[in-house]
């Protein structure tokens, strides 16, 4: 049964504080002002490079800039400025979703938590998890010219080049890199036969309780990459306890390995309470994400679930407000 949200207009506004690029950037509650020139903070944002998955919504635009200009130190969102922007929507976009006290298997809000929907891109998180148990990660994987077809460039990878598993990681999970999925997929099928990495993904999804997720394939690219609200928030608390630097993943910046630099276009990144995540979309999804954060006192993990959403990170900052009263 839904749950009635009650809006805090002025939380969420003040994450949404009017910030363009070459103004200032002020925390209330840090110790002084942040003044940020305008010629570095251009720099900073124009060197990101902008995905397909990236949510082209008015937060945005103030998203990137508060990543990749406000310098290492992280905010907590009770320090943000309560100042209010008017013309913000307010409504849950989202088809279904769940919010969940993933340290006490507490649900706090969801709206058709079974209803299955394509997840996009949020599959690569299954992905990894596979790949990392079937593969040893030190494998070295050539990156082949059928890889390279896949839809999608955003891990620059190039032909005949070779990564470690481990290495394949970062552009996996911190860009959503399709052929980076296909790379570690087809070098498993190489060996196992046509088609067994993404029925080890299946299988491993049945196994820890997802029993409602189907993989197509390892990228998400396919709409028949299903699951539900529910399964993914069960995909998410497996990982956080079992393999919980594939999050710590999704957390970096800005990964160097050889000529490659990859740059994560995650927002929230500089909220302290964010504990990484994955965020997916097609045009058969539309916007899908998993997020940790980190929330109360004592300190507890709150997973949120966003399938077929049409502001994600509108969506995300109106639970947040929810939980944090």
């Amino acid at each position: 049964m839904p749950f009635t949200i009650v809006i805090n207009h002025k939380f969420i506004f003040s994450i949404l504080t009017a910030m363009a690029v070459g103004a200032s950037i002020a925390f209330a509650g840090i110790e002084g002002v942040k003044m940020l020139v305008k010629k570095n903070m251009a720099e900073a944002i124009s060197s990101v490079e902008v995905s397909s998955e990236e949510d082209p919504t008015f937060i945005s635009h103030f998203s990137r800039a508060f990543i990749y200009s406000s310098g290492k130190e992280k905010v907590s969102i009770s320090d943000l400025p309560g100042d209010v922007m008017r013309g913000v929507q307010t409504a849950i976009s989202a088809i279904s979703y769940s919010v969940i006290d993933i340290d006490q298997d507490i649900v706090i809000m969801e709206k058709d938590p079974e209803r299955l929907l394509p997840i996009a891109s949020v599959t690569k998180l299954v992905t990894a998890a596979v790949a990392r148990n079937l593969i040893d990660e030190d494998q070295l994987i050539t990156i082949t010219a059928a890889a390279i077809a896949t839809e999608g460039d955003t891990g620059r990878l190039r032909l005949d080049e070779r990564l470690k598993v481990k290495e394949l990681l970062y552009p996996l999970l911190m860009v959503s890199s399709n052929d980076a999925a296909e790379a570690l997929a087809r070098h498993y099928d190489s060996i196992h036969g046509k088609g067994k990495f993404v029925k080890e993904m299946n299988n491993w999804a049945n196994s820890i309780g997802a029993y409602r997720t189907y993989f197509r394939d390892p990228s998400g690219i396919s709409p028949n990459n299903l699951s539900t609200a529910n399964d993914i928030s069960i995909i998410a608390k497996w990982i956080r306890d079992n393999e919980p630097d594939l999050f710590d993943i999704t957390l970096t910046k800005a990964k160097s390995i050889r000529s490659h630099t990859w740059i994560n276009p995650t927002h929230f990144l500089n909220l302290s309470e964010y504990q990484g995540g994955k965020n997916g979309y097609t045009p058969e999804a539309n916007r899908t994400s998993i997020s940790l954060f980190a929330l109360g006192f004592p300190k507890r993990i709150y997973s949120i679930v966003l399938l077929g959403s049409k502001q994600r990170d509108a969506d995300t900052l109106i639970m947040l407000n929810d939980i944090h009263e």
